[in-house]
């Protein structure tokens, strides 16, 4: 059932599978897994460092009964803060921030020292390079390919008792890591950024033979679902301002489909004089309920609804979503009882952007698009924060906070809806989201500059300098627009023109976030 893979000094008993003594090497690592996959007679295996006593194996088989690919204990056993390049390239991607040590949660930085991984998705995976020089490392570049194809990985504080500092592994693992996974262009931005120039430009040119990798997920198929989806209580939001036709297309949708919603919630906040009274009765497989609201805010309309909604999940849909599949709820639910998880993520396309290919693949997902919740997780995390209301990432804010307090959140690539970039309502109304990243990226003369919001929710959540390595490629992506090198010529000279008043904006949305921040343990 489980093999064992462990580091002792002397001979240890194994009762659940074949056992095999290691060197404290990667080679020796390397070697023990491919003689396990060869053999094909074990459904997991265990790495173990024997420093830790022996493994509570009552804990192990009942982490082997949920469906979750890979555990460890990499966050307690000094990897936290691996690898280095992500605070350069991914600086406030979710999962470079860890949750607490004694909260089960996503995480990537998987542990030799403490792991347990499915042998069926280690196969469908494949090894990482055997030229890293530490288990530490090497470690987390397994469990960041295993994330990156599809698995779920799971840290989980049970395995170890003990907690280490932050491990130092060598410069050349990192660049390691960095050639492994990252483009040219990235590992050039890194060169620039990181301190010790010369250093990091020595390692960067010893570990030129590394091989690229190219991951995608492999491991959970969207394209089947389970044989029997289990009924759950869904309650759909739909605030709307002003988007009457875009919400009656919605009602129409969500009326035909296999598993109804419990409730559809609309707030309105449409001007009194403007609002116009809707039939429900239109709909009669749907219970609707209407609440109008005077005072405007996007954070105002979810909490309403959240406080309101019945179900034991809530589907964030609001009022502008297109082309809802009949069978789009099922598909939601079948991916979250077959993951035991607590949030969805559907496959948003913008109407109106290039079609980007689907991926028929389950992954662990780290956006919150239109998104199936459990709603006691979004208690749990108190809501929508208020500082929001008016402007952008407020969806955002919230996933970060749920996967803080250790929620598991999957992308559902089958379940496809399409999202209209409609030009009036919505945040619009509020002047935010004129100029989008998309908007700024096809334009010479429009420059998305750093929201408040933005700022405030990087220097919630990240480090001085993750914050600073995104204002810098915030600032970076505005110069490298989409087209000619004559257009991002005429672009670069435009930013120059701009940039006394970029800089006024910068330091107006610096000085309010900063003031909500100081605010926030009252909020």
């Amino acid at each position: 059932m489980i093999a064992l893979l462990y580091f002792s000094d002397t001979s240890v008993e194994w009762s659940l599978g074949a056992s095999i003594q290691l060197q404290r090497t990667v080679g020796s690592v390397e070697a023990g897994l491919q003689e396990l996959l060869i053999k094909g007679a074990h459904e997991w295996v265990l790495l173990w460092d024997y420093e830790f006593g022996a493994p509570d194996i009552d804990a192990l088989k009942q982490l082997i009964q949920r469906p979750v690919d890979v555990w460890h204990a990499g966050v307690k056993l000094g990897l936290r803060t691996l690898p280095d390049v992500l605070n350069y390239v991914h600086p406030t991607w979710m999962y470079t921030k860890n949750a607490a040590p004694d909260v089960e949660h996503t995480s990537f930085r998987f542990s030799t020292k403490a792991g347990l991984i499915k042998l069926d998705a280690l196969r469908r995976v494949g090894p990482v390079s055997s030229q890293y020089l530490s288990l530490e490392m090497y470690g987390v570049a397994l469990g960041y390919k295993m994330l990156k194809s599809g698995a779920i990985i799971r840290y989980s504080p049970r395995l170890v008792s003990v907690d280490f500092p932050d491990a130092n592994v060598p410069f050349q693992d990192e660049w390691l890591f960095a050639r492994q996974f990252f483009p040219p262009k990235w590992q050039r931005w890194t060169l620039l950024n990181k301190p010790g120039l010369a250093k990091n430009l020595s390692q960067w040119l010893r570990t030129h033979s590394a091989e690229s990798l190219n991951v995608l997920p492999v491991i959970h198929s969207s394209l089947n679902k389970l044989d029997t989806v289990r009924y759950e209580t869904v309650s759909v939001l739909a605030p709307t301002l002003n988007r009457y036709s875009y919400l009656l297309n919605e009602l129409e949708q969500l009326s035909k489909q296999t598993v109804l919603p419990v409730e559809v919630l609309i707030t309105d906040q449409t001007n009194e004089a403007e609002r116009v009274e809707l039939d429900f009765s239109k709909y009669p497989n749907l219970d609707i309920r209407y609440f109008p609201q005077n005072e405007r805010g996007q954070c105002i309309a979810w909490n309403k609804l959240l406080q309101e909604a019945k179900g034991e999940y809530v589907l964030f849909l609001g009022d502008d979503a297109d082309d809802i599949k009949p069978d789009f709820i099922e598909k939601l639910l079948s991916t979250r009882q077959r993951f035991d998880c607590d949030m969805v993520a559907s496959n948003v396309v913008e109407i109106g952007t290039p079609e980007k290919p689907i991926h028929p693949y389950h992954f662990v997902s780290d956006t919150f698009p239109i998104t199936l919740i459990r709603k006691s997780v979004v208690v749990k995390a108190g809501f929508m924060d208020m500082f929001f209301n008016k402007n952008i990432r407020a969806d955002h804010d919230l996933a970060m906070r749920c996967h803080l307090d250790g929620a598991l959140m999957v992308f559902d690539s089958s379940a496809v809806i399409l999202h209209h970039r409609a030009p009036s309502g919505g945040l619009r109304t509020h002047n935010a989201r004129v100029i989008t990243n998309h908007i700024a990226k096809n334009s010479i003369t429009k420059i998305a500059v750093p929201t408040s919001s933005e700022i405030y929710l990087a220097k919630k959540y990240y480090s001085t300098l993750q914050y600073k390595s995104y204002i810098r490629i915030k600032y970076l992506n505005q110069l490298l627009i989409n087209g000619s090198v004559f257009r991002r010529l005429l672009r670069g000279l435009v930013f120059v023109y701009k940039l006394p008043a970029l800089v006024r904006s910068y330091k107006e949305n610096y000085s309010s976030a900063e003031q909500a921040l100081a605010e926030l343990p009252n909020r």
